[in-house]
Protein backbone atom coordinates (compact mmCIF):
# COMPACT_ATOMS: atom_id res chain seq x y z
CA UNK A 1 0.00 0.00 0.00
CA UNK A 2 1.20 3.48 -0.81
CA UNK A 3 1.06 5.82 2.17
CA UNK A 4 1.00 9.58 2.01
CA UNK A 5 3.21 12.04 3.83
CA UNK A 6 0.22 13.08 5.95
CA UNK A 7 -0.45 9.44 6.89
CA UNK A 8 3.20 9.03 7.88
CA UNK A 9 3.07 12.11 10.14
CA UNK A 10 -0.25 10.99 11.65
CA UNK A 11 0.92 7.41 12.27
CA UNK A 12 4.15 8.64 13.84
CA UNK A 13 2.09 10.91 16.08
CA UNK A 14 -0.20 8.02 17.12
CA UNK A 15 2.88 6.03 18.11
CA UNK A 16 4.41 9.08 19.81
CA UNK A 17 7.60 8.54 17.78
CA UNK A 18 10.09 11.19 16.72
CA UNK A 19 11.40 11.20 13.15
CA UNK A 20 14.61 9.71 14.52
CA UNK A 21 12.75 6.84 16.22
CA UNK A 22 10.85 6.07 13.02
CA UNK A 23 14.08 6.19 11.01
CA UNK A 24 15.79 3.73 13.38
CA UNK A 25 12.80 1.37 13.44
CA UNK A 26 12.41 1.48 9.64
CA UNK A 27 16.18 1.26 8.97
CA UNK A 28 16.18 4.43 6.86
CA UNK A 29 17.82 7.81 7.35
CA UNK A 30 16.13 10.58 9.32
CA UNK A 31 16.49 12.76 6.22
CA UNK A 32 14.36 10.26 4.28
CA UNK A 33 11.59 10.64 6.87
CA UNK A 34 11.90 14.43 7.08
CA UNK A 35 11.92 14.89 3.29
CA UNK A 36 8.95 12.56 2.84
CA UNK A 37 6.86 14.18 5.58
CA UNK A 38 7.66 17.64 4.17
CA UNK A 39 6.72 16.53 0.62
CA UNK A 40 10.24 17.39 -0.59
CA UNK A 41 10.79 13.94 -2.11
CA UNK A 42 9.09 10.57 -2.20
CA UNK A 43 11.15 7.68 -0.72
CA UNK A 44 12.32 4.78 -2.82
CA UNK A 45 9.82 1.90 -2.90
CA UNK A 46 11.76 -0.32 -0.48
CA UNK A 47 12.21 2.55 2.02
CA UNK A 48 8.52 3.48 1.85
CA UNK A 49 7.59 -0.15 2.46
CA UNK A 50 9.98 -0.33 5.41
CA UNK A 51 8.44 2.84 6.88
CA UNK A 52 4.90 1.51 6.50
CA UNK A 53 5.79 -2.01 7.71
CA UNK A 54 7.51 -0.87 10.91
CA UNK A 55 4.51 1.29 11.86
CA UNK A 56 2.14 -1.57 10.96
CA UNK A 57 4.20 -3.91 13.17
CA UNK A 58 3.95 -1.30 15.96
CA UNK A 59 0.15 -1.40 15.73
CA UNK A 60 -0.91 1.23 13.18
CA UNK A 61 -3.25 0.53 10.28
CA UNK A 62 -3.27 2.71 7.17
CA UNK A 63 -6.70 3.39 5.69
CA UNK A 64 -6.85 3.88 1.93
CA UNK A 65 -9.17 6.34 0.23
CA UNK A 66 -12.65 4.97 -0.31
CA UNK A 67 -15.15 7.07 -2.26
CA UNK A 68 -15.39 10.35 -0.35
CA UNK A 69 -13.99 9.20 2.99
CA UNK A 70 -10.31 10.06 2.37
CA UNK A 71 -7.18 8.40 3.72
CA UNK A 72 -6.33 7.97 7.38
CA UNK A 73 -4.57 6.02 10.11
CA UNK A 74 -5.76 4.25 13.24
CA UNK A 75 -4.61 1.76 15.81
CA UNK A 76 -5.44 -1.75 14.66
CA UNK A 77 -6.35 -4.88 16.53
CA UNK A 78 -3.13 -6.77 17.14
CA UNK A 79 -3.47 -10.51 16.78
CA UNK A 80 0.22 -11.44 16.60
CA UNK A 81 2.52 -12.09 19.53
CA UNK A 82 6.21 -12.73 19.06
CA UNK A 83 7.23 -15.30 21.64
CA UNK A 84 10.99 -15.84 21.42
CA UNK A 85 14.21 -15.31 19.49
CA UNK A 86 15.19 -16.57 16.07
CA UNK A 87 16.76 -20.04 15.86
CA UNK A 88 18.84 -20.58 12.73
CA UNK A 89 19.21 -24.06 11.19
CA UNK A 90 21.60 -23.71 8.24
CA UNK A 91 21.48 -27.47 7.54
CA UNK A 92 17.77 -27.23 6.66
CA UNK A 93 18.15 -23.65 5.34
CA UNK A 94 15.52 -22.28 7.74
CA UNK A 95 15.15 -20.04 10.75
CA UNK A 96 12.30 -20.47 13.21
CA UNK A 97 10.49 -18.22 15.66
CA UNK A 98 7.69 -19.20 18.06
CA UNK A 99 4.65 -16.98 17.68
CA UNK A 100 0.99 -16.78 18.57
CA UNK A 101 -1.72 -15.50 16.23
CA UNK A 102 -5.24 -14.92 17.55
CA UNK A 103 -4.44 -17.20 20.50
CA UNK A 104 -3.03 -20.04 18.34
CA UNK A 105 0.61 -21.02 18.90
CA UNK A 106 2.62 -21.73 15.76
CA UNK A 107 6.17 -21.81 14.46
CA UNK A 108 7.14 -19.22 11.89
CA UNK A 109 9.60 -20.85 9.48
CA UNK A 110 11.70 -18.42 7.46
CA UNK A 111 13.41 -19.68 4.31
CA UNK A 112 17.09 -18.64 4.58
CA UNK A 113 17.24 -18.33 0.78
CA UNK A 114 14.61 -15.59 1.16
CA UNK A 115 16.85 -13.77 3.65
CA UNK A 116 19.82 -13.98 1.26
CA UNK A 117 17.66 -12.81 -1.64
CA UNK A 118 16.15 -9.95 0.38
CA UNK A 119 19.59 -8.67 1.41
CA UNK A 120 21.15 -9.55 -1.98
CA UNK A 121 24.02 -11.39 -0.35
CA UNK A 122 24.98 -14.86 0.89
CA UNK A 123 25.25 -15.16 4.65
CA UNK A 124 27.30 -18.08 5.92
CA UNK A 125 27.04 -18.16 9.72
CA UNK A 126 24.16 -18.46 12.18
CA UNK A 127 25.10 -15.10 13.65
CA UNK A 128 25.03 -13.39 10.24
CA UNK A 129 21.59 -14.84 9.51
CA UNK A 130 20.29 -13.87 12.96
CA UNK A 131 21.50 -10.28 12.50
CA UNK A 132 20.04 -10.14 8.98
CA UNK A 133 16.65 -11.32 10.24
CA UNK A 134 16.77 -8.92 13.20
CA UNK A 135 17.44 -6.03 10.82
CA UNK A 136 14.19 -6.76 8.95
CA UNK A 137 12.16 -8.11 11.88
CA UNK A 138 9.48 -5.47 11.34
CA UNK A 139 9.09 -6.70 7.75
CA UNK A 140 8.91 -10.34 8.88
CA UNK A 141 6.31 -9.50 11.54
CA UNK A 142 4.23 -7.47 9.08
CA UNK A 143 4.33 -10.37 6.59
CA UNK A 144 3.31 -12.86 9.28
CA UNK A 145 0.42 -10.66 10.38
CA UNK A 146 -0.77 -10.20 6.79
CA UNK A 147 -0.66 -13.90 5.86
CA UNK A 148 -1.18 -15.77 9.14
CA UNK A 149 -4.94 -16.01 8.80
CA UNK A 150 -4.60 -18.13 5.66
CA UNK A 151 -1.09 -19.60 5.77
CA UNK A 152 -0.76 -21.34 9.15
CA UNK A 153 -0.93 -25.07 8.44
CA UNK A 154 -0.40 -27.78 11.06
CA UNK A 155 1.13 -25.31 13.51
CA UNK A 156 3.63 -23.84 11.01
CA UNK A 157 3.82 -20.91 8.65
CA UNK A 158 6.49 -20.62 5.97
CA UNK A 159 7.75 -17.13 5.11
CA UNK A 160 9.19 -16.83 1.61
CA UNK A 161 10.77 -14.02 -0.40
CA UNK A 162 7.52 -12.96 -2.06
CA UNK A 163 5.94 -12.43 1.36
CA UNK A 164 8.90 -10.32 2.48
CA UNK A 165 8.64 -8.01 -0.51
CA UNK A 166 4.88 -7.77 -0.26
CA UNK A 167 3.77 -9.88 -3.23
Amino acid sequence: MQITAAQCRAARSLLNWTQEQLAVNASVSRATIADFESNIRHPMKNNLRSIADCMFAAGVEFISEEENSGVGVRFRERKLEYINNVRVDRLNRTATMRMRYAGEDFVCVIDLHAINDYHRTNFSTDDEFARAISSILHIVLAAVERYAGTHIKEGKMLINYDMLIGN
